[in-house]
């Protein structure tokens, strides 16, 4: 493979794993803000805000409209609205489970995977590309991905399935969507995958050029 192709692919994979610390960062952020703002609303029954997930209850219509100044009506729709919910005893302890189990793993993995990344930029651009340290970088970031997505869908799961999917909410307009499994962030962890298949194929290649001369 050329070295300009390997230039290519290392400037794609260093914008990935941007895009994705910087989702993780707003995603971090808004936790925080909404940690922040249910300690200043605090009382004496626990809440927690949840994000959920609406669907117009006629297809192909716009259930709110927007009312300008100037007397224009412009029709629109929602997708998503955050609410505070009471938290139940079940939804408390499993939150707390998935804190205690999760958590220390995630960062563990944060940490590895930022250096792994950072130490494969560096190599492949000291022309060390096709290494077996390199594969298991890749490696590293994929299985980094992997914990968060199903990270994302536990405590997603937990809101719905502990929190909205029995209150009895109405939105009117709307109804309650069912719950959506998040897959967006397991493409991102395949595509690593695929590419660490495609420097283990590279190693092996070398080596057996090297056996061969």
């Amino acid at each position: 493979m050329r070295k300009s192709s390997i230039t290519v692919l290392s400037i794609l994979l260093t914008v990935c794993f941007m895009l994705f610390l910087l989702d993780g960062m707003w995603g971090v952020r808004d936790g925080w803000n909404s940690a922040s703002l249910d300690q200043e609303e605090k009382s004496e029954v626990e809440m927690h805000r949840v994000e959920v997930n609406l669907e117009p209850l006629v297809n192909y219509s716009f259930p709110d409209t927007l009312h300008l100044v100037s007397g224009k009506q412009i029709p629109y729709e929602s997708s998503t609205v955050s609410m505070k919910l009471e938290e139940s005893n079940a939804y408390t302890i499993a939150s707390m489970t998935v804190v205690f189990i999760l958590t220390p793993l995630l960062l563990a993995l944060i940490i590895w995977g930022g250096v792994s990344f950072i130490r494969f930029i560096l190599d492949v651009q000291k022309g060390k590309i096709f290494i077996p340290l390199n594969v298991r970088r890749l490696w590293v970031i994929c299985w980094l991905l992997v914990v968060i997505a199903v990270l994302q869908n536990v405590t997603s799961g937990l809101d719905y399935f502990l929190l909205v999917k029995d209150s009895g909410i109405t939105v009117p307009g709307y109804r309650i969507a069912n719950f959506h499994f998040q897959h967006e962030t397991f493409f991102i962890a395949l595509f690593f995958a695929l590419f660490a298949e495609i420097f283990a194929l590279g190693v092996k290649l070398k080596e057996e050029q090297e056996l061969t001369i």
